[in-house]
């Protein structure tokens, strides 16, 4: 289904914060996930003794804390699991969602929604959710900056798992698309129809999300001997609003412009939504005179006037994997990237071969 992503081992003298899972494991000279589970007495673990022994004497002079996550969940209190993302009512995540929602069924859980956005913005929900119990184990939608750096105090407190776009977190176990592969994808399909300017409106620049989405954008456009000039991006949101207003931008940047963009890259189906209400308020016919493409293909895609041309990510997959990871108890830490299945282009009626210019 997927397979593990690796990372460079931290570099000596470069952490001044809490010691990680990784900085044992690398004392130890042994994997992060065979430190962690030792250190959280896996019954099933198979270590030799001197191994074992190696680990906990690593972990005792570095003054290593190991998570309680993993170890209470193989003690069910509720029944439930949470999964937090970014803005539920978006349709980006029905399918993720469903495929979390029919693990946990499987498994004889039940699934509760919440918002990653609610609980940045209350405190008091946010120390409820980590200290409360209320659920047995999380999964939650990283990539999006602010609340990245917060994942960490959620795991200590519960079973955790990151879906949508690898953090900076050693410890915490993440499963996530292939989203680099996905947008080179779709701006080839782009660079197929003969398009050799192409824009992008993304979401925030600090996004996780946003940046390996922009990578394939770049790879893509590399290997033609194209580039993604800076003043043909805009970083905004992840809404439709900001897909208007992203549109509206670059309009005003290529006004005058002989060599402007045929083509635009939306950084999710709801910004290209936005940028489609933008051309046919400004009169700027699609596809006639721009093309334009989204990533994530949702059941609203293909409705809209003119259809999108989308790429579609395997969310269902995500979810799938997601709950069953987390409910297998096993180590934190590890990072599996799905590659399979791939990512799948929709070509609809938004993109079709640049205007031709005298």
């Amino acid at each position: 289904m997927g397979r593990p992503a690796t990372r460079d081992e931290p570099r000596p003298g470069a952490r001044t914060g809490p010691v990680r899972l990784a900085d044992v494991a690398k004392a130890a000279k042994v994997s992060q996930p065979l430190a962690s589970r030792v250190l959280n007495d896996d019954p099933a673990v198979r270590a030799a003794p001197e191994t074992r022994a190696r680990i906990l004497e690593a972990a005792e002079q570095l003054g290593y804390v190991p998570h309680a996550g993993a170890r209470s969940l193989r003690v069910s209190r509720t029944g439930l699991l949470g999964l937090v993302v970014h803005d539920l009512s978006s349709p980006i995540y029905l399918e993720l969602m469903r495929g979390a929602r029919e693990e946990a069924a499987r498994h004889r859980y039940f699934l509760v929604l919440g918002d990653v956005d609610e609980l940045l913005q209350d405190d008091d929900a946010f120390t409820i959710l980590v200290s409360g119990r209320r659920v047995d184990g999380l999964v939650v939608q990283g990539g999006h900056g602010e609340f990245d750096r917060r994942i960490a105090d959620i795991a200590r407190a519960l079973p955790t798992v990151v879906v949508n776009a690898p953090i900076d977190q050693d410890d915490v176990t993440q499963v996530y698309p292939d989203e680099t592969t996905a947008t080179r994808m779709l701006t080839q399909h782009l660079l197929g129809l003969g398009h050799r300017r192409v824009a992008l409106v993304a979401g925030p620049r600090q996004s996780m999300t946003s940046r390996l989405r922009e990578a394939g954008i770049t790879a893509a456009l590399d290997t033609a001997g194209l580039e993604l000039r800076e003043e043909d991006r805009v970083h905004a949101d992840w809404t439709a609003d900001a897909g208007r207003a992203g549109l509206e931008e670059l309009l005003d940047r290529w006004q005058g412009r002989a060599d402007r963009p045929t083509a635009v890259v939306a950084g999710n189906t709801l910004i290209g939504v936005g940028m489609l209400g933008a051309a046919a308020a400004h009169g700027i016919r699609v596809p006639a005179d721009l093309s334009v493409a989204a990533v994530h293909d949702t059941w609203v895609s293909e409705h809209l006037v003119p259809s999108l041309t989308t790429v579609s990510l395997p969310l269902h997959d995500v979810g799938t994997v997601a709950v069953r990871t987390l409910l297998s108890g096993g180590p934190g830490g590890i990072r599996v990237e799905l590659t399979d299945p791939p990512p799948v282009l929709h070509p609809r009626a938004s993109t079709a071969a640049p205007p031709t210019r005298a």
